[in-house]
């Protein structure tokens, strides 16, 4: 297909998208001979015409993605709304999606809104798949087929490039962190002005992998060494920003700028002592004083990197700001008037997370990922830009991956995927099985959307929710792998 006809097709698609949910919406609140109905079913039948080249027309959710005829959209600033509201109003109906026969081209306009109608309330059904398939035979409406819910597909190909990306993403932290460290050291070492364009194109690279799958990059960031702290926490902190950059439809530039600014947001710590940072005891006032200083160190090491100055003032000032607060307060302690740069306040969600879900030295007690969104949720307004917090939120899912389930069938489960809109709450997960040596061996991957056929219950309930670290798992090494 050229692009001016994929183009085209994508125009016609979305056009078939916008007068479906336009006419779902109209017949809600209407009386059939109403004007806006009428021209609301002439639209969708003109749709139809225009897009169905075959015998029939299909469109689908996968994966948080739109679908018409197995051509994904373009999920923009201007498709936005639509495709969040088309998705949610698919998935309260326990529906994956439909098929239109090329037989509902003959159908009539009163064939068309009994068909909307049906749908539209079976959303307020105890059990809408049911009722809808129930009311189509009824109404002998026998030119549409409906998508159920399904679990996300396990098929070989689309696993080969699941696992491709994750490869990606692999690559891309690897070279992330070695690059902030070989820039650390060499800063230590007085070199003078350091070159960071070994950086650039790393994270050029991963903004490139990003905007093709930003789930594998907020899972990966699940990936943490203790002994190697700092720079596997500047790597993590410079992924989740860039995932929440890519959400609010940041241009690949400034994401490229984001990416640098979150990877080089703590680089004042590599001043401070080993045993300061890794103290476990309560920290005196001139040790405390040091880790404040830091965010001001970062930013004044960034002097000495090798770059124009304009890349450095786009930097300097978010480094300064990541331990600041919504309200302006925290630390540095400075008479500051000023609202928070956009990539500071972005930072400092990423940054609290991560250092809120990692185990240290010095914490007594872990937050599992679900628990520190909410604790964080809590203070939007004070401490997080209320916006970025819920699209953070959104990003990770009520239980972020990397979280350890306790279910009501005794089993312990790891979330792999977890959906991205704020109103699916039942993730992909794999269970875990124990080992003989006390290690943990991944079993059959499952989604707790699973519904039993004779109560429509859930098969499984969530009980607990915890940090892996306290059973001493790592997810990455379930999450990335097949077996």
């Amino acid at each position: 297909m050229s692009d001016t006809a994929k183009y085209r097709s994508y125009s016609q698609f979305e056009e078939f998208l916008h007068n479906f949910y336009s006419l779902s919406q109209t017949a809600r609140i209407h009386s059939e001979n109403h004007t806006l109905v009428l021209e609301g079913i002439e639209k969708f039948t003109e749709s139809i015409n225009s897009c169905m080249d075959d015998e029939s027309l299909t469109f689908k959710i996968s994966n948080d993605q739109l679908y018409v005829d197995d051509e994904k959209l373009a999920y923009n600033r201007t498709t936005k709304n639509l495709f969040d509201n088309i998705i949610r109003y698919y998935d309260t109906r326990s529906l994956d999606g439909v098929r239109l026969l090329e037989s509902v081209k003959q159908a009539s306009a009163k064939e068309i809104l009994a068909f909307m109608r049906l749908l539209d309330i079976s959303g307020q059904q105890p059990e809408p798949l049911t009722w809808l398939t129930d009311g189509l035979a009824a109404e002998n409406i026998q030119w549409v087929e409906l998508i159920k819910k399904t679990e996300i597909p396990q098929d070989e190909e689309s696993y080969k490039s699941k696992a491709k990306r994750r490869e990606r993403a692999r690559k891309d932290y690897t070279c992330a962190k070695a690059s902030v460290e070989e820039v650390a050291q060499k800063i230590k070492d007085g070199k003078g002005e350091v070159g960071v364009r070994k950086t650039v194109r790393v994270v050029q690279d991963m903004v490139t992998n990003l905007i093709e799958d930003d789930e594998v990059y907020s899972a990966i960031s699940t990936l943490r060494v203790f002994d190697d702290y700092t720079y596997t926490h500047s790597v993590n902190v410079a992924m989740l920003s860039m995932c929440i950059g890519r959400r609010i439809t940041l241009s690949r530039r400034n994401l490229v700028n984001l990416g640098m600014c979150a990877l080089f947001h703590d680089l004042g710590k590599i001043e401070i002592p080993s045993e300061v940072l890794h103290k476990k005891e309560k920290l005196n006032v001139s040790e405390k004083k040091m880790i404040e200083e830091h965010s001001l160190n970062s930013s004044r090491l960034l002097l000495k990197l090798k770059a124009s100055p304009d890349s450095k003032a786009r930097l300097l000032v978010p480094m300064f700001e990541h331990h600041l607060k919504y309200d302006l307060s925290g630390y540095p302690h400075a008479d500051w008037k000023k609202p928070l740069t956009l990539f500071g306040k972005i930072i400092s969600i990423a940054d609290k997370y991560d250092t809120l879900t990692s185990s240290r030295a010095y914490r007594k007690y872990l937050l599992s990922p679900d628990r520190a969104l909410g604790y964080m949720f809590d203070r939007a307004g004070k401490d997080y830009d209320p916006t970025l917090i819920k699209v953070f939120i959104n990003i990770m899912g009520v239980y972020p991956v990397g979280t350890l389930l306790r279910l009501d069938t005794g089993e312990l489960a790891l979330v792999v995927s977890s959906p991205s809109r704020d109103f699916s709450k039942r993730p992909l997960v794999c269970i875990l099985e124990k080992e003989n040596d006390g290690s943990y061996k991944k079993r059959e991957i499952i989604n707790l959307d699973e519904r039993a056929p004779e109560t429509d219950n859930y098969v499984r309930e969530i009980i607990e929710t915890y940090h892996p670290s306290t059973l001493g798992i790592q997810p990455v090494q379930h999450i990335f792998s097949r077996n």
